[in-house]
């Protein structure tokens, strides 16, 4: 299966592959409890994480555009409040409300903290989303996806980190040699977090 980099050009089409595989998922289901406001709201969101990614990490997909897979590289595998707001994030409080706005900025915090908790100060992949379009599933674009990044980070003797809001997600990573590291409970917040690690071989 061929593995290109994602075409800036074709970066709507990304997102609307990213929106359907990520419309259920527990952490923007939180964001978005309402799913009028999720199907509109959802793209413009992750739209922007796309803008990010493509800026200062790497994002590939297929000819198709049958999944996507995002990473940031050793060094840059925070984005900090102004590179958010410089790659469409400015209007978030405005669209999400403030209350939603706020519960958003809380679930950030803690899973940034516990990135970089577990991280420390060890060079690493940032595996920040890897998504499959729903009529896709079982053909093997997943794996075909997260091949190279692997295969990138053992040639370097770099770990790779992830973390999913779904515990569905563990089982799979599993298999293609993550480490389930740490879970928890967001504080006050009816959310959690499942954090992987896979050491280079």
């Amino acid at each position: 299966m061929e593995i290109i980099k994602l075409d800036p050009r074709q970066k709507k089409r990304a997102t609307e592959v990213i929106s359907a595989a990520f419309f259920d998922y527990p952490m923007f289901t939180f964001y978005f409890p309402d799913p009028k406001r999720r199907t509109r709201l959802l793209p413009w969101y992750l739209g922007n994480v796309l803008n990010c990614a493509l800026r200062y990490g790497e994002v590939y997909t297929t000819p198709e555009i049958s999944g996507v897979i995002f990473t940031l590289p050793p060094g840059h595998t925070k984005i900090s409040q102004i590179e958010y707001m410089q790659n469409g994030f400015l209007l978030t409080p405005l669209l999400l409300g403030f209350q939603a706005f706020v519960r958003s900025q809380e679930c950030e915090k803690f899973v940034a903290e516990t990135h970089e908790r577990i991280m420390e100060d060890r060079p690493h992949y940032y595996l920040w989303g890897l998504t499959v379009d729903p009529s896709q599933k079982r053909k093997g674009i997943g794996t075909a996806l997260l091949t190279p990044v692997i295969e990138k980070a053992d040639v370097e003797k770099k770990p790779i980190y992830l973390e999913t809001h779904d515990k569905k997600n563990v089982a799979y990573y599993k298999r293609v040699g993550f480490s389930l590291n740490h879970t928890a409970k967001f504080p006050n917040l009816d959310l959690a977090i499942w954090c992987m690690v896979r050491e280079p071989i």
